[in-house]
């Protein structure tokens, strides 16, 4: 799949900097996400509705061919399986001239690539086969509440998207009960590192909503994960389909790279899809307790599994 000249035009002029994977202006007004993918003054040349059929087609086959069993974790495979090859793009959701809702096949990161696993999932698990009903799913996994209220409704932290994602019935973090299992350390990355966000930089009452979001977060009981020496004693529970979160060794940050776990029915292989770093959305060669191991970066591993 080919990138448009002004898409990555646009993409090349782009400061990124990640909080997690992939990380505008804040509004003073929640906005309605439909609406905003139909206004060009927002998104100008970029046209992110290009996509809409192929969407809406995958959700038409899948409907069509689905079992009456067919369960959720299927379902995610597949719309998982059905990414395969969009090329890897830094900062797509930088791209609206105001924070606006990013649904697109032209390219994915790793947050996106799992955001559109689960919408797709969950919205034929609806009965619907509509874009709309589609954004509106990713509005409800990316922001607050599925509410487009500027740059701080956003769930910049993954280990806050998980936390609200449960918080909304969606999915289940596993292994929170599980004493023998480290904690994550508290969040400060993006309040110490303000000027790496241009949005950050220009706003002070912005720049102090992050900061009070940070607060909040640090002071819920901190979230656990399977260390990477740990991961063969647990990686038997794991399913495919499952929300697979990389812990990150930097300080102050939470989740380093994010994907969908994948079990091969014949080894009994645990491994993972993602979009890779690499060059496009993968199956990786690479196991997950070996991935996690040959990487500085990361030190384990957080399972999530939707409802």
């Amino acid at each position: 799949m080919k990138l448009k000249s002004t898409f990555y035009l646009a993409l090349i002029t782009i400061v990124f900097t990640t909080s997690g994977c992939a990380q505008n202006t804040g509004s003073s007004q929640p906005v309605d996400p439909i609406e905003q993918l139909r206004d060009a003054s927002i998104f100008g040349n970029i046209e992110f509705l290009q996509n809409q059929d192929t969407f809406e087609k995958w959700l038409s086959d899948g409907k069509g061919n689905a079992t009456a069993y067919e369960t959720n974790e299927e379902r995610i495979m597949r719309y998982a399986r059905a990414q395969l090859g969009v090329p890897y793009v830094a900062g797509l959701l930088e791209i609206p001239k105001q924070e606006s809702l990013v649904v697109t096949l032209e390219g994915s990161d790793c947050v996106l690539f799992v955001e559109h696993s689960l919408a797709l999932a969950l919205t034929e698990r609806s009965g619907s086969t509509d874009y709309d009903d589609l954004a509106r799913n990713i509005a409800i996994l990316r922001y607050y509440d599925g509410i487009i209220d500027g740059y701080a409704s956003r769930q910049h932290y993954f280990s806050d998207w998980l936390r609200s994602n449960q918080q909304r019935n969606i999915l289940e973090i596993l292994h929170q009960d599980d004493e023998t299992l480290p904690e994550m350390a508290p969040l400060s990355f993006m309040s110490e590192n303000r000027s790496a966000y241009r949005q950050l930089v220009d706003s002070d009452s912005l720049f102090a909503l992050i900061v009070a979001r940070e607060e909040h977060l640090n002071a819920q009981t901190p979230l656990k994960f399977i260390p990477q020496d740990r991961i063969p004693e647990f990686e038997t529970e794991f399913r495919s389909g499952d929300v697979l979160s990389f812990i990150s060794t930097i300080g102050g940050l939470d989740i380093a790279h994010t994907g969908i776990v994948y079990v091969d029915p014949s080894s009994g292989e645990v491994g993972f899809y993602h979009a890779s770093t690499t060059g496009e959305v993968i199956k990786d060669p690479k196991t997950i307790h070996s991935y996690t191991r040959d990487r500085r970066n990361i030190n384990g591993v957080i399972i999530a599994r939707v409802k």
